[in-house]
């Protein structure tokens, strides 16, 4: 197909091309790759993409590679990005036949999410990650690396194969057991949040949506939100208020196109997140191309049916619309088979109508008229009270305190337990 410089370079990073292979069905997707390697501080100044069944030597067809030779040579070159996954004969060859180290997109992926990571969960999961990768190209990488030095393959010929497929292994099986304990953890938290009753709503979709912003709309908090992919790797929750009725509120990890399942599987206790929750808010950028916000609704929506998440209610919400004047005409031609609303998080436009719809389909909470009486468990259901429900009046009487609020259920059959008077409103 085609070879092309890129003509507006941007950034001083270490300059990359960027290889395709597309097969007769396939389609093109370099520009995700581009924005990917920018993201991970590269600076790319040249896409080769070819339609041909894949190379058994270079998965590229030999003229390809001479030409991308060619390419390394005068535009200096320092790397090589491939959206298509490589055998490691493949990475070997290209690596010789180039003189400089090439990648995949998997590897520019945890590359990527390994300098992001901030908390020692996400360090664990990414690590899991690569050695997972690692383990299964071991074998064939160390045969290779008894051929000879090339580039990117840290001297591996050192080592034998058996042997350094059990060190792998074995580093796999100790960060399962540090992320089992992490688990059991969030567990324990998530117990706690149930016990008090109040129900979970989740952020998710495609990276750079812009959950993050949202978060720090309702939260009143400023985490790190931008342009940058996969800005956010961690979970955080808040409680927060919609309508004055109070949830958790939590924000994770984005997806993105063919996310490598390895790392669906090692970010499993991050991803689980969405498999508690009692409502997903699905964030979607309208100000994209009508097919492409088409693509990334349709990716979110298969990675949480790979995760596991079943009959959790979802509410897509169309961010952006402060960059996207034909978003009402887009949003009806796409006609998402679920609920929806239009916002901007930047600006605070239809925030309202979001919050308004979260309070009513994220349920769980019921009007409660109740009289406290003075004792010894008053003062700490008094706490719950004005934690986790939205109290509508509180006053202080001759025997104790009378309550009218909106509380979740689980908190009501408590209320109901030890109040001297107690009304369903």
């Amino acid at each position: 197909m085609s070879c092309l410089f890129i003509e507006k370079v941007e950034g001083n990073g270490l300059k990359v091309a960027l290889v395709q292979r597309l097969d007769d069905w396939a389609e093109y997707n370099l520009d995700e790759l581009e924005e990917l390697c920018r993201s991970a501080g590269y600076t790319p100044v040249y896409k080769l993409v070819q339609r041909r069944p894949p190379h058994s030597k270079y998965m590229i067809g030999p003229g390809k590679v001479e030409e991308l030779r060619r390419a390394v040579k005068s535009l200096k070159i320092e790397k090589i990005v491939t959206e298509n996954e490589l055998k490691p004969v493949q990475e070997y060859n290209l690596a010789k036949a180039l003189s400089i180290p090439v990648i995949t997109r998997t590897q520019l992926i945890l590359e990527t999410f390994a300098r992001r990571a901030a908390s020692t969960e996400a360090k664990l999961q990414i690590k899991l990650a690569e050695l997972q990768y690692e383990l299964s190209r071991a074998k064939e990488k160390v045969r290779l690396a008894k051929k000879g030095e090339q580039p990117g393959f840290h001297g591996l010929g050192a080592y034998e194969a058996d042997v350094y497929y059990n060190e792998v292994f074995r580093r796999i099986s100790t960060i399962k057991q540090k992320l089992k304990q992490i688990r059991m953890r969030k567990n324990l938290v998530r117990q706690r949040r149930l016990e008090g009753g109040l129900p979970t709503v989740a952020l998710t979709g495609y990276t750079n949506a812009g959950k993050t912003t949202l978060f720090n709309r309702f939260s009143g908090e400023e985490h790190p939100a931008g342009p940058q992919l996969f800005t956010t790797l961690s979970t955080t929750a808040r409680i927060v208020k919609f309508r004055g009725r109070k949830a958790y509120l939590s924000d994770t990890v984005g997806f993105i196109k063919n996310l490598p399942h390895l790392l669906v599987e090692s970010f499993h206790s991050t991803l689980s997140e969405f498999i508690y929750a009692d409502l997903l808010l699905l964030v979607v950028d309208i100000s994209e191309e009508k097919s492409v916000v088409e693509s990334k609704l349709n990716t979110c929506l298969n990675v949480l049916d790979e995760v596991g998440v079943k009959n959790v209610p979802i509410l897509v919400v169309f961010n952006k619309i402060d960059a996207a004047s034909d978003y009402q005409e887009k949003i009806e031609s796409i006609n998402p088979e679920f609920r929806y609303v239009a916002v901007s998080a930047w600006t605070g436009q239809g925030l309202d109508t979001l919050e308004e719809s979260v309070a009513d389909m994220m349920g769980g909470y019921i009007r409660v008229r109740a009289q406290l009486e003075n004792g010894q468990t008053t003062p700490s259901l008094l706490n719950e009270i004005k934690q986790f429900c939205n109290i509508l009046k509180i006053e202080y009487n001759s025997s104790g305190y009378e309550i009218e609020c909106e509380t979740p259920l689980q908190l009501a059959e408590k209320i109901k337990r030890l109040a001297a008077e107690f009304h369903v409103v």
